[in-house]
């Protein structure tokens, strides 16, 4: 565990119509997930952020992998 996280993120709507924005991550081995995050704007600083707290609590990985989407660019 620890070796390989993903991380993307998944959007939806509330039935209100306002959009939400969710930041996943997943050990690729264990299947653990460490974070999902909702936010309604989620911002650069605020992906390092959530990383910094997650890897505080469960260690670092050897390895994280993005989809290379706008938001990781």
């Amino acid at each position: 565990s620890n070796h390989v996280w993903a991380m993307d993120f998944v959007h939806d709507q509330l039935a209100t119509g306002r959009k939400i924005r969710i930041l996943t991550v997943v050990d690729t081995f264990s299947r653990f997930s460490p974070a999902v995050d909702a936010r309604f704007s989620y911002r650069g600083e605020d992906v390092v952020q959530t990383l910094e707290r997650i890897c505080r609590q469960v260690g670092y990985p050897a390895v994280i992998r993005v989809d290379n989407g706008s938001e990781f660019i």
